[in-house]
């Protein structure tokens, strides 16, 4: 039987994709065109034209299919048509979990987002805290419509596991979803200038190796309709900037933009991409959330499947050396 991956040419999904292939897994990628990546020419690996907003093509993709990893979304900051966010999140992750049911698949995981859980006060967030906040921005929000959409299938009986990665950095496609590795990529060619009010919000930073690595075993070990945070090491933007600048030599004087002069400069990106329909660098909605800490606790998902959480040294470290070799 094979595994079907939708969202295969992301960030994650293609080191998903990639790590599941070398296991010699009979692999199938849902894609609207050829993905043209040399590590997708691989015999095992067989692009299936599809989309998941398009029931009648998962239908088909689904037939010999056991296990699926619906890693499609959009994961943006901004879209030009506002119904973008409602009709892949949450639409296209209904016709995932239809087609799923009716075509008989054994299980499957998918991938949401530490931003549904939203952020921090007292103490790190765990997958059963309730949400202190409003939603920040439509992929938070759509998000959660989707797992509320995910546990109707569950209730039906399709056995899903659901995984929320937090801040993925490391190597990698640059697909917009990864801003981390571009911020690094960015102070390394001396173009990042500014550190968002005082740098002294927190985040939860995991490298992209072992959130691939937390989804298979997610299919593997994750119970039937739980939820698993994939988070990493809780830091600070200052502390993050500071592992960036030891293991790149590169010492440069970033300047902190007060949190009133970024709302006013993201406003004034968000009107021109109103007029000339290029997506904004930041907005409004991005520098609201950093007004708040992003603590997260993982240790159900390292107790219970396994997860694996590599220090933010180490991870850092690696992505600099990716980056010096790849993008530089």
């Amino acid at each position: 039987m094979a595994t079907l991956i939708t969202g295969s040419t992301g960030y994650i999904g293609s080191l998903l994709t990639k790590k599941l292939a070398e296991q010699d897994e009979d692999i199938r990628i849902l894609v609207r065109r050829d993905p043209g990546l040399p590590e997708f020419k691989r015999p095992n690996i067989k692009p299936v034209k599809g989309d998941i907003t398009d029931p009648d093509s998962l239908q088909e993709a689904m037939k010999g299919v056991d296990r699926v990893y619906h890693m499609a979304a959009y994961a943006r900051l901004w879209a030009k048509e506002p119904d973008t966010f409602q009709r892949i999140n949450v639409e296209g992750t209904r016709n995932v979990m239809e087609a799923a049911l009716g075509s008989g698949v054994r299980k499957l995981v998918y991938t949401s987002t530490a931003g549904v859980i939203g952020p921090s006060a007292d103490r790190p967030m765990t997958e059963n805290d309730p949400r202190i906040t409003g939603f920040f921005n439509p992929y938070e929000e759509t998000k959660t419509r989707a797992e509320e959409a995910v546990r109707v299938y569950v209730e039906r009986g399709l056995d899903v596991t659901i995984v929320n990665p937090a801040r993925v950095y490391g190597p990698g496609l640059d697909t917009g979803s990864n801003p981390v590795t571009k911020i690094a990529e960015l102070y390394m060619k001396r173009k990042w200038h500014v550190i968002p009010g005082s740098g002294e919000d927190i985040g939860s930073y995991c490298h992209v190796d072992d959130v691939v690595d937390g989804h298979i075993t997610a299919m593997e070990k994750g119970g039937h309709g739980e939820r698993y945070i994939f988070g990493g090491v809780n830091a600070s933007f200052n502390e993050l900037i500071g592992l960036i600048r030891k293991h790149s030599g590169v010492d440069k004087k970033l300047f902190n933009l007060p949190f009133p002069l970024l709302k006013a400069v993201a406003h004034g990106m968000k009107a021109w991409s109103g007029i000339t329909g290029t997506p904004p660098m930041i907005t409004p909605d991005w520098v609201r959330k950093y007004d708040y800490h992003w603590e997260l606790d993982s240790s159900k998902a390292v107790k219970e499947i396994g997860y694996k959480i590599r220090s933010l040294d180490e991870g850092i470290r690696q992505t600099v050396e990716w980056i010096a070799k790849n993008r530089m």
